[in-house]
This record gives structure tokens, C-alpha cells and sequence, in this order.
């Protein structure tokens, strides 16, 4: 009677741990980060008798969370990749505005500007012709100081926005680290601690969200962090502090970096990956460059060439005609490592000649 008795207190506790795991994924249903979790049983084993091994009922092996690490690391990759891409193009539809379409745009002023020139050529005697003149050059010019003025406002608002972002990831960092401590200190009861893996799951898939990471688990329990193909970003429960290194060529625009040892490094951006720190790098590097040095080219071409025009001509008194724009002169940009004492200067002689870049 009492081999019966013990047999259906096992039964008992753990159709009891299974009642209370599923009333706990019942109540965490909407908990973000939470894996559902299951009991796993086994048997209790047997007791030999003359008539062979009696079972002795079940025991409760442990409670696992329906997790995968394969696919957890896939969704935060694909996550990261997702990230990156939609901060780049939120900075290119705000980069667009810049360039306005139809009359508020830069061809619709060079073509009024045009027009005036063939209204005076009619009738070079005409004041009120060439007043017409002066006042659509100083409308391009300011059209084209207003796009300028708007591509600085965007290197403003990424340098602003990479701080916020850093910050977040470092607290995110730091947070995992400690949880590696934690986990690590209870991996010895034998036991899978799974609400502090799965919080820990949740951080590394925001982290994702700013820079893609790789995950490496170590036998304790612990999870490693890996960014820009190698760089840690957490280790075991140190975590590392992203930070901000000024351009070597530019100091007003800042690149990505790892402090360690007190040392700030710039990390290789092309080895980033995902996220959104590194759709705002490639925009930085890539994307404003590119229209930046178009409508440099562009205004020096412009100014060039009806300055050129100009000069064929003479004004009211019969004097030869002067220059209608200016352009600022070329800048040269020495390597911050750089301790020569030489001295480089540009100049622009041929604007025909140059290219956007």
C-alpha cells in the first residue's frame, strides 16, 4: 500500500508543476521576450522484486523554455539588417527635401535665371531687364546656400542621434553583462535559470535593433557579444563602451568606436552589418558625400561659366563685365596623425574639369 501511496504523490506533484507552468505561460501570453515553458518528465526508475523491476512512478526532470538558438540569432541578424536599412532611408527622404521639386527647386532658378539673360540681350539698355538679372542670380545663390544649409543640418542631426544611440547600447551592454553574472552564479544548480535567459535574449535582441552582434555562448552559462567582425562588445560579465572618434581628416564629423584600456578605437564601418548606427554610418560616409559634393560641383560649374559669359560682355558704361558669383575656395583637410610641418593649399583652376567627389 504505501509503494501505491508514494507512486501517486509522485503522479501528483507533477501533474502539479505542469498545471503551474502552463498557468504561468498563460499569464506571461502578452510578456514581451517570454518563452513559452514545459516540464519534462522521467521515470522514476524501478525497483527490483523476485518478479522483475516495478516502475516507482515519474519525476520532474526540469523546466525547459521552447527556445532555439539558431533561429534567435537569425531573427536578431535579420532584425539588425532590417534596422539598418530603414534608418538610411529615413535619412535619404529627409536628404530629398533638401532638393525640391518644381518651382522651389535649383533648375527651376537657373532656368528664370536664363530666361532673364536672353530678356536683356534683347535689350542690353534696358534697366529694369538687367535689375531682373541681378535678382534671379541672388535668388540661385540663396537656393543653393538653403540646400547646402540643409545637408549641414543632416551631419548635425546624425552626430546628435549616434550619442542618443551609443548611450542606449552601452546601458543595454551593461545589462547583459550583469545578467551573465547572474545566470553564470546559478548554472551550477543544474538547472536552466530560463526567465533570466530569456530577459537576456530580449536585450541582445535590442542591441540588435542598434548594431548587429554576434552571439558566442561559453560552457558557463555566459554569452559573448561580437561586433565588427570580431571587436567584443561584451565579454563574460565586462562589458565594453561604445564611443564617438572624431573623422582623422574632419573632426566635425565623428565615427564609431570601442574604448578599452582607456583607448579609443574607430571600428572598421564597413564590418558593422546592421542596425541603425550603422544605416546612419553609411549614410554619413556614403550617401551625404555624394550630394554634398554634387552641389558643390554643380554651383562651381555655374558660377564659372556665367562669370566666363560675363566677361565677354560690357555694362552700361563699357566697362567689361564682372564676375555675377562667387564660390568658396577648395579646403584642404591634413590627417589629424599627421605632424609635418608642411603646409597644402588648393585651388581651382578649371571648374569644367571637376568632378563630384
Amino acid at each position: 500500500m504505501s509503494g501505491l501511496i508514494s507512486l501517486g504523490t509522485r503522479t501528483m506533484f507533477a501533474a502539479q508543476a505542469q498545471l503551474n507552468t502552463t498557468a504561468n505561460n498563460i499569464s506571461n501570453a502578452n510578456t514581451p521576450g517570454y518563452s513559452r515553458q514545459t516540464v519534462q518528465l522521467e521515470t522514476a526508475g524501478g525497483q527490483f522484486s523476485g518478479a522483475g523491476f516495478f516502475g516507482k512512478g515519474v519525476n520532474i526532470s526540469t523546466v525547459q523554455r521552447a527556445h532555439n538558438a539558431f533561429l534567435n540569432s537569425e531573427a536578431s541578424n535579420t532584425a539588425a539588417v532590417a534596422a539598418g536599412d530603414a534608418s538610411r532611408l529615413d535619412y535619404l527622404q529627409r536628404m530629398e527635401q533638401a532638393f525640391r521639386m518644381g518651382e522651389s527647386g535649383l533648375g527651376f532658378a537657373a532656368g528664370h535665371l536664363l530666361n532673364a539673360f536672353v530678356d536683356v540681350a534683347s535689350n542690353p539698355s534696358d534697366s529694369s531687364s538687367r535689375q531682373v538679372v541681378l535678382s534671379r542670380v541672388e535668388e540661385l545663390a540663396s537656393r543653393y546656400r538653403s540646400a547646402a544649409g540643409e545637408l549641414t543640418a543632416l551631419q548635425q542631426g546624425i552626430t546628435q542621434d549616434l550619442k542618443t544611440s551609443i548611450a542606449t547600447v552601452n546601458e543595454l551592454a551593461k545589462r547583459v553583462a550583469d545578467l551573465n553574472q547572474q545566470i553564470a552564479r546559478v548554472k551550477g544548480l543544474g538547472h536552466e535559470p530560463n526567465d533570466l535567459l530569456d530577459q537576456r535574449d530580449r536585450l541582445v535582441g535590442e542591441i540588435s535593433q542598434f548594431i548587429q552582434v554576434t552571439q558566442i555562448p561559453a560552457p558557463d552559462g555566459t554569452v559573448g557579444l561580437f561586433i565588427a567582425g570580431g571587436q567584443r562588445l561584451v565579454l563574460g560579465n565586462d562589458a565594453l563602451s561604445l564611443t564617438l572618434v572624431p573623422d582623422a581628416y574632419d573632426n566635425s564629423i565623428l565615427r564609431l568606436g570601442v574604448r578599452e584600456g582607456g583607448v579609443d578605437r574607430p571600428l572598421v564601418e564597413s564590418s558593422l552589418g546592421g542596425g541603425t548606427l550603422a544605416g546612419m554610418l553609411r549614410f554619413q560616409s556614403q550617401d551625404l558625400p555624394a550630394a554634398i559634393n554634387q552641389v558643390g560641383r554643380m554651383a562651381a560649374v555655374l558660377a564659372a561659366r556665367l562669370n566666363e559669359q560675363q566677361a565677354l560682355g560690357f555694362d552700361l558704361n563699357g566697362n567689361a563685365g564682372g564676375p555675377l558669383l562667387s564660390t568658396g575656395a577648395p579646403r584642404t583637410l591634413p590627417h589629424a596623425g599627421n605632424t609635418g610641418s608642411a603646409q597644402v593649399t588648393a585651388s581651382l583652376t578649371g571648374p569644367m574639369a571637376l568632378e563630384a567627389s
